[in-house]
């Protein structure tokens, strides 16, 4: 059986590297796959080690992380 991959379920993963120079980060997914995201979507503060939910859409360079939201930890 074939499943298709649902592109609404949101993926997990940790904030591996941001460099405002050039308006980008990396999320570290849960497969340890990298994925950039653009810091000008962001609607607050991400740090560097931050647990993020995240979608993934596919660009004309790649794959992108989009709708980062930070996972509070409790």
């Amino acid at each position: 059986m074939l499943v298709k991959n649902n592109r609404n379920t949101m993926r997990k993963g940790t904030i591996l590297h941001i460099d405002q120079s050039v308006g980008l980060g990396f999320i570290q997914d849960e497969n340890e796959q990298e994925i950039a995201f653009c810091l000008a979507n962001l609607n607050g503060n991400i740090n560097i080690g931050d647990l993020v939910e995240f979608k993934i859409e596919l660009m004309a360079h790649g794959l992108k992380a989009t709708n980062l939201r930070v996972l509070l930890l409790i």
